[in-house]
């Protein structure tokens, strides 16, 4: 989709499926963090805000974010919500305040909740516009979804330092495939170095795992030790890239259940860009080829328990914990695996490949 020049524009399919697993994740995000940093406070940051609403939709992440800070849920807990909205354009910044100020008015909301609106760049502002509403004192969730190579490394790097703190960023591979040869900037200040030019000279089966696999080796060095990445395409087969950057074992469970949630929804469909057979899953229907053969992969050589199965597929794959165990049991219906001890926990139940057969 080109960048549009006008306030409001019409929302397209990738935006639709990215504002319903955003809402998936945050009706989780809020409630948990606002029992759990209760004392310190929560912020949603949102560094490409727009103007809150399109020609042909009314939904919009600050308006999905001010919905689930106003949750009972969430104000139980007289946590300190702060709700930081950053926008370039000053036409679409006055549109997107006025247009929170009408539906959610300030009566209705609680004493605790915060609301900013900034114009401004992302990259220049974002510092002291968290700063401003205190939102350095807690975790805090940053939206950095712009048209996919807008997300300066610095903001990246910056919300890793923040104890609990999480990115979901925006990602668009062909620009920078494009514009590898030319002098612009841009791929500089989105991976904080001049490695992704290295692309220009590999073949083009190679580009995008090149430049996905530098994304993603960049957030794990910002300060994410787990990090998702997955393609989201559209009816039309078109695709764009997701990065989500997070310090904790139970969000990557929590966004992964909204991946899955969301899958089949809303006409979307989603892959794991690392899976060289590139196939896209629906939950309608879903395809577990991809993770048996993962799983025969980790079996390859050596002996591994349930739970360490379920552990790698959860940080490595597209796939859920809960997906491992039916798939393991297919192997060895299969007779591609064996279970060689067996026990009451995970950890006890181990496996490895079965002896080929002939017949």
């Amino acid at each position: 989709m080109a960048v549009p020049t006008e306030t409001l524009w019409e929302r397209d399919p990738h935006t639709a499926a990215k504002h319903t697993l955003l809402r998936r994740y945050m009706s989780a995000w809020f409630p948990i963090m606002a029992k759990q940093f209760h004392e310190i406070g929560i912020t949603f940051f949102d560094g490409f805000a727009g103007p809150g609403e399109y020609t042909n939709a009314q939904d919009s992440s600050p308006v999905i974010a001010m919905e689930q800070a106003l949750r009972s849920e969430v104000t139980r807990w007289g946590t300190q919500t702060r709700l930081v909205f950053v926008e370039d354009r000053r036409d679409r910044a006055a549109h997107l305040e006025k247009l929170l100020d009408a539906r959610f008015p300030l009566a209705t909301r609680p004493a605790g909740l915060v609301m900013s609106v900034r114009r401004g760049n992302c990259c220049e502002v974002f510092e002291q516009a968290i700063a401003e509403v205190g939102g350095w004192d807690g975790p805090v969730f940053a939206n950095l979804d712009g048209w996919g190579v807008d997300a300066d490394h610095e903001i990246v790097q910056r919300i890793a330092q923040q104890q609990s703190s999480e990115v979901l960023v925006t990602f668009k591979d062909q620009f920078f495939i494009r514009f590898a040869k030319g002098e612009l900037q841009v791929g500089e200040r989105v991976f904080g170095h001049s490695d992704w030019r290295r692309v220009d000279g590999l073949p083009t089966a190679e580009k995008k795992p090149f430049l996905l696999d530098l994304y993603r080796q960049g957030l794990h060095s910002a300060g994410f030790p787990y990090v998702l990445t997955f393609e989201m395409i559209d009816e039309g087969g078109h695709s764009l890239h997701l990065f989500f950057g997070t310090t904790n074992k139970v969000a990557v469970e929590k966004f992964k259940d909204g991946l899955w949630e969301v899958d089949g929804v809303s006409g979307q469909r989603f892959r794991d860009p690392r899976d060289p057979n590139q196939m896209s899953f629906d939950i309608l229907h879903p395809d577990f080829t991809p993770l048996e053969g993962r799983v025969l992969e980790l079996l390859d050589g050596r002996d591994c328990n349930m739970e360490e199965l379920r552990e790698d597929v959860l940080l490595e794959t597209i796939y859920k914990r809960a997906h491992v165990k039916p798939a393991v049991d297919r192997l060895i219906e299969q007779r591609k695996v064996e279970q060689i001890q067996t026990g009451r926990s995970y950890a006890d139940r181990v496996f490895r490949l079965a002896a080929e057969q002939l017949f």
